[in-house]
């Protein structure tokens, strides 16, 4: 039995890969955009997520299938989410005859971030498990903010210099993705502290909080403010067991605050939301082309609207009526009114409400259902603002860190109902 319990102490070595992919991702992603690298027509951030996309599909079917009942212990959202995409492929293919290779790319990116998913739940089960996945995303995220005070100082990866602001996301493809995982990151870093009751994971919560403001990104700032206006709610109302953890968190949102009001001048904060007022121009244009894809969407015929017309027809729709590429609608809800109709729509409401429902099962006074709550509110304002489901580095963070709370919730519960039902005598011992 003394083996048994250290072996669930200990994290598997398979829990400990999947620790690993945030950091490994980060390295390729940067690698990807600075080096411009491609190995037969595909650069090392394809091959890379292809490889793992492939690795983790064959494991999750040899585990479902040497145990069908596993299939029931993933969560409905990656199943319907699965069923989702097929559905959506077998339309595109039935309509069109074919599916270019742009129109590949997003379908393979959501299943990819599904198949990770689907892979940790079944694999990783354990306390330590869900620690260690949870240090995995943290050091992360981390890394993401270092890239991004490093390109700072560097003077890359202005993607709003037009704005005339002095930003950075680093050696990533783009700033809208890589906030997601800097608040998210931060969040598991204040959760994390809640066990060493320490400064480090307050203040490398700080730095990558502040890193998401460096980027200039606005859905980040938007989720950003949210997620810290509720953690100090819940930590004034409901957290009274935190009283450490609360004075951490209030010195890191004055810290914040210092940072921002010495290096962020009200010129370049103004600067970049200055189009707020353009009933047009409104959020890079969001107000319009959010528009152009209500009104197609209301044209469109009995089938389209039920079953969505794929990713590809969404794009050139939004070229041929917008004039500029943007490949989606930067808001997670209309691109599955568009991608996959009003069945996708189903989806996505799944995928949110199953979140929802796990993260207020926790009780209130707990900081499972606190940190868990502040990243779903991550994930509906980068969601609704920006559009994530296409992207595997934030989807990753939500989906993984979310399913780590929650494992460690239930067993936490689970070993309080087994310490009642000993007996006695052993309990004391």
């Amino acid at each position: 039995m003394t083996q048994e319990m250290s072996r669930d102490l200990r994290p598997s070595r398979r829990a400990i890969a999947i620790a690993a992919i945030p950091a490994v991702d980060c390295i390729f992603n940067q690698a990807n955009t600075a080096l411009n690298l491609t190995i037969v027509g595909l650069s090392p951030l394809q091959l890379l997520r292809g490889g793992l996309l492939l690795l983790l599909s064959i494991t999750c079917a040899f585990i479902i299938a040497k145990d069908p009942r596993k299939l029931f212990s993933l969560p409905i959202s990656v199943i319907a989410g699965l069923m989702l995409i097929a559905g959506i492929v077998t339309k595109e293919l039935g309509s069109t005859g074919g599916i270019v290779v742009a129109g590949v790319i997003p379908y393979g990116q959501m299943l990819y971030w599904l198949m990770l998913w689907s892979a940790a739940v079944l694999l990783c089960s354990t306390t330590a498990d869900a620690w260690v996945i949870l240090k995995g995303l943290a050091i992360g995220s981390v890394m993401t903010a270092a890239s991004v005070f490093l390109g700072l100082a560097v003077g890359t990866g202005n993607f709003y210099a037009g704005d005339a602001v002095r930003s950075s996301a680093g050696w990533f493809e783009t700033a809208k993705m890589i906030t997601g995982v800097l608040v998210t990151g931060g969040v598991i870093l204040l959760f994390l502290g809640q066990r060493t009751q320490g400064w480090m994971h307050p203040l490398l919560a700080c730095f990558t909080f502040t890193a998401c403001i460096a980027t200039y990104a606005r859905a980040g700032a938007v989720a950003l403010f949210i997620s810290l206006s509720w953690l100090l709610l819940w930590l004034c109302v409901w957290g009274h067991r935190s009283h450490r953890s609360g004075r951490h968190f209030a010195c890191l949102s004055l810290l914040i605050c210092g940072i921002v009001a010495a290096s962020v001048s009200p010129g370049q904060l103004f600067s970049r939301w200055n189009d707020v007022k353009d009933s047009e121009a409104a959020g890079s244009g969001r107000a319009t082309f959010w528009q152009i894809a209500i009104d197609d969407f209301a044209k469109n015929s009995p089938v389209n609207q039920l079953v969505g017309r794929g990713y590809s027809s969404m794009s050139e729709m939004l070229y041929e009526k917008y004039g500029d590429d943007i490949k989606h609608t930067h808001n997670d809800g209309l691109d599955m009114l568009l991608v996959g109709g009003t069945v996708g729509c189903v989806w996505l409401l799944i995928f949110i409400f199953d979140f929802a429902r796990r993260a207020f099962m926790c009780p209130i006074s707990s900081a499972s259902r606190s940190a868990s709550i502040a990243i779903l509110l991550t994930y509906l304002c980068h969601g609704q603002l920006t559009g994530q489901i296409w992207g595997t580095d934030a989807m990753t963070y939500y989906t993984l860190s979310l399913s780590s709370i929650f494992v460690l919730r239930q067993n936490t519960f689970q070993e309080n109902i087994n310490v009642l039902n000993q007996p006695s005598g052993l309990r004391q011992t």
